[in-house]
């Protein structure tokens, strides 16, 4: 009788594993692109001060703050183009990414860059932006603002043309798809 039970049960298990990774396993490779849907779409972005960085080594290294606080509304009515970057130094990802927001804003004078500090300290930004800083603004973040564009993960990036959110990026932006998007937004046929 202790035989068939341990078969018993040998075999429930067997068969309520598969039943959970029948469950979950197709979770694990779905596509980034799914949660890149976001209901703040077709809105204007939950607004937040972020401070201008030093552009020249006349104010500076050209990676500090300077006191000068705008609102992303205000950087969205004075430029067409911004892209808000959810980012920090201990991330992988986010170098690659900063390589091609680099990119992308040699590319457009007009694209401003927002960064914002995801989880890490003031001291660790500054050294991470002396190798390479493509941001015109950086703001750190306490959670809230996080919260409020529902980032789970640096790196996510949206882009905000004519002041309105056009896309949520998650991992590193795709230089074509963004400069795609531009395109379509700012020349329609």
């Amino acid at each position: 009788m202790k035989d068939k039970e341990k078969i018993r049960w040998l075999i429930f298990s067997v068969i309520f594993g598969i039943a959970i990774a029948i469950i979950f396993l197709p979770g694990l490779f779905r596509s980034k692109k799914l949660f890149e849907k976001s209901p703040l779409i077709g809105h204007e972005p939950p607004d937040f001060k972020a401070e201008k960085i030093k552009e020249n080594e006349n104010e500076g290294t050209g990676t500090e703050p300077i006191k000068e606080m705008k609102s992303i509304k205000e950087i969205a009515a004075e430029s067409k183009i911004v892209f808000i970057n959810f980012f920090a130094s201990w991330c992988t990802e986010c170098k690659e990414e900063r390589e091609k927001l680099m990119e992308l804003k040699k590319n457009n004078k007009e694209i401003k860059i927002v960064g914002v500090v995801f989880q890490d300290s003031k001291e660790k930004i500054s050294n991470y932006l002396k190798e390479k800083n493509p941001y015109d603004y950086i703001y750190f973040d306490s959670g809230e603002t996080a919260i409020d564009y529902g980032v789970s993960g640096v790196p996510e990036t949206f882009l905000i043309i004519d002041g309105k959110i056009v896309k949520k990026f998650i991992g590193p932006i795709s230089i074509y798809e963004a400069t795609k998007i531009i395109g379509e937004k700012t020349n329609p046929p």
